[in-house]
């Protein structure tokens, strides 16, 4: 196989199985077969931290592989990631401190 199309397999694919498995607890596992087995109350709030968990390990993946690369558009892909993030925090910061 060719170093590009190993290397894009590789990029690709590690992040795409961490989604799935994510979205599979979170989606099906927790709303449909934990309550059909009758233990949802006990080990859904496990199994939703796990998800989270995963969820924020993929990101940061995801934002280590794109920092490594050599795409010149990163800074800018970054900047579009981050900065509505940050404005979304500080909203919400504002919000709970004007309530108080």
């Amino acid at each position: 196989m060719p170093p590009v199309l190993q290397f894009g397999t590789m990029v690709v694919g590690v992040p795409l199985l961490l989604t799935a498995v994510r979205c599979t607890l979170q989606y099906i596992l927790v709303p449909f077969v934990l309550p059909w087995l009758g233990i949802s109350g006990t080990i859904s709030p496990a199994v939703n931290m796990i998800a989270a968990v995963v969820s924020i390990g993929v990101i940061l993946f995801n934002l280590k592989t794109l920092w490594n690369t050599n795409w010149r558009t990163r800074y800018l892909v970054l900047a579009c990631i981050f900065i509505p993030f940050i404005v979304v925090m500080a909203y919400s910061d504002f919000v709970a401190f004007t309530q108080q």
